[in-house]
């Protein structure tokens, strides 16, 4: 919607956000709010003894290894 707007705002007509989701069909709250995904956090003194564990036995899963450490 933003590059519609950008467009538009670029051949010198200048739209409203609110106007262009009307002539779309599409809700204004849609067209604002992004979600980003962040990365994943990895505690480097955690995950290299979790990581020998699973070597160790690859038969383990994620409640195997969260028992054993506690």
């Amino acid at each position: 919607m933003l590059s519609v707007q950008q467009g538009l705002k670029d051949e010198g007509v200048s739209v409203p956000m609110p106007k262009l989701c009307q002539w779309f069909g599409v809700a204004p709250r849609t067209t604002y709010y992004k979600p980003t995904r962040s990365p994943a956090k990895v505690t480097p003194e955690l995950a290299e003894p979790i990581k020998k564990m699973i070597e160790a036995e690859p038969s383990f899963d994620y409640r195997t290894v969260a028992a054993l450490l506690g």
